[in-house]
C-alpha cells in the first residue's frame, strides 16, 4: 500500500494573513507617532490671545491702583470698571500688580493661567509686610 502524504489543512477564506497584519500595525504606529508629534509642536508654539482680566477687588483699595500684568511677555494693561484686556500669548500667567503710576509701593496677586477670561481676586488680609503696604495704599487711595 502506497504512503500517504499528509494534506495540510486549506486555508480559511477569512484569515488574514500574517504579512497584511504587520502592514497594518506598521502603518497605525506611523500615523499615531506622526499625530503625536503634530500636537506636541501645536502645543509647544505660543498662539496671540487676547485675555479679559477681571479685578474681584477685596481691598479698601481704589481699582485705579493696580494693573494687570502678563509673563514673561510683560504685558500690561490697567483696569477700567475693574476690566483690563491683555494682548499676551496662551502659555502666558495673568497676575495684578500695584498700577506703574505708583511706583513706590509692591504688591502681587497669584498667578492664573492665561484664558479667554480670567478673574483675579486681590486680597489685603495676607501677611504683616504685605499688610503695612497695603494699609499705606488704603491711607494714600481711599476708595471714596
Amino acid at each position: 500500500m502506497p504512503d500517504k502524504k499528509p494534506q495540510r489543512p486549506a486555508p480559511k477564506p477569512d484569515a488574514i494573513p500574517a504579512a497584511l497584519w504587520s502592514t497594518l500595525i506598521a502603518i497605525t504606529v506611523v500615523v499615531l507617532g506622526g499625530l503625536a508629534i503634530f500636537l506636541i509642536m501645536e502645543n509647544a508654539t505660543p498662539k496671540p490671545m487676547r485675555v479679559q482680566v477681571m479685578l474681584d477687588n477685596r481691598c479698601e483699595v481704589i481699582d485705579d491702583a493696580f494693573m494687570a500684568v502678563s509673563e514673561p511677555d510683560g504685558a500690561k494693561a490697567v483696569f477700567v470698571n475693574r476690566v483690563a484686556y491683555l494682548n499676551t500669548t496662551n502659555k502666558a500667567k495673568i497676575l495684578v500688580k500695584v498700577n506703574d503710576k505708583y511706583p513706590g509701593f509692591q504688591f502681587e496677586s497669584g498667578q492664573s493661567d492665561a484664558a479667554p477670561r480670567v478673574t483675579i481676586k486681590v486680597n489685603c488680609d495676607t501677611g504683616d509686610r504685605t499688610q503695612r503696604t497695603l494699609d499705606a495704599m488704603k491711607e494714600q487711595f481711599k476708595s471714596k
